[in-house]
């Protein structure tokens, strides 16, 4: 055997007692493999059990279906968009503002 034959000897010898429960001829795979949660019962919203894709609702992830997800996520932007300044940043603040919202109070 010639030197690079003894390396690469060597090199699978250390891999096959490293990678542990690896299958001979699969890659080991670089990525941990998540577990999915099991799916909630129904929507909160409109009760549907099954939907392509299960989205965050105000109840937390996972708790309202595609249909929804989408409506309350847009609701949620037009809330923030209203909340917002005329030239797209958040509104400021004036100290005339501040003024008149604690002698209302």
């Amino acid at each position: 055997q010639s030197t690079a034959e003894k390396d690469m000897e060597i090199i699978r010898s250390k891999r096959a007692t490293s990678s542990g429960a690896n299958v001979p001829g699969q890659p080991k795979s670089k990525y941990r493999k998540r577990s999915r949660a099991t799916p909630p019962g129904k929507c909160h919203s409109c009760n549907i059990r099954e939907t392509p894709e299960w989205r965050r609702g105000p109840d937390g992830a996972r708790t309202l279906c595609n249909a929804c997800g989408l409506h309350y996520a847009k609701l949620m932007r037009k809330r923030d968009k209203a909340a917002m300044g005329p030239d797209g940043k958040p509104a400021h603040i004036t100290i005339e503002s501040l003024r008149a919202s604690t002698a209302s109070a």
